[in-house]
């Protein structure tokens, strides 16, 4: 039988983000207010201690790090932070019929809630 090895996964693009911010000089409690996270859920967080699922903290929290830390848009198909335009270009592509990868990322970009074409319509 095989010893297991343990297995280690790169932390997502949004807490290298969170991490930068504290290497930075600047405390858990300012970084922690500025994204309205709790401190102590920060501080966990940040040392790869928090009890739930990164998979649901990253949908409650990157979008907004990502914003405000971040060089761009956390888009949700991609699973990590483009910049604004190719957000934009992603979003007003036409549809591709013969790549399915960029099929896949038109009908990602229709349904998104942070297409930058669909917010404006809806503002305007």
């Amino acid at each position: 039988m095989q010893a297991r090895l343990p297995m280690t996964l790169p932390d997502p693009d949004w807490i290298e983000l969170l991490r930068g911010q504290i290497a930075a000089g600047r405390t858990i409690t300012s970084v922690a207010d500025e994204i309205g996270m709790k401190r102590p859920s920060l501080s966990m967080l940040l040392r790869g201690c928090y009890p739930a699922r990164l998979d649901k903290v990253s949908r409650k929290w990157r979008a907004a790090v990502v914003a405000r830390y971040g060089a761009g848009v956390a888009c949700p198909h991609l699973r990590r932070a483009i910049p604004e335009p190719e957000c934009r270009a992603l979003a007003a592509a036409p549809m591709s019929t013969s790549d399915p990868e960029r099929l896949r990322q038109w009908a990602a970009c229709r349904a998104c809630a942070l297409n930058p074409l669909a917010v404006r319509k809806q503002e305007t």
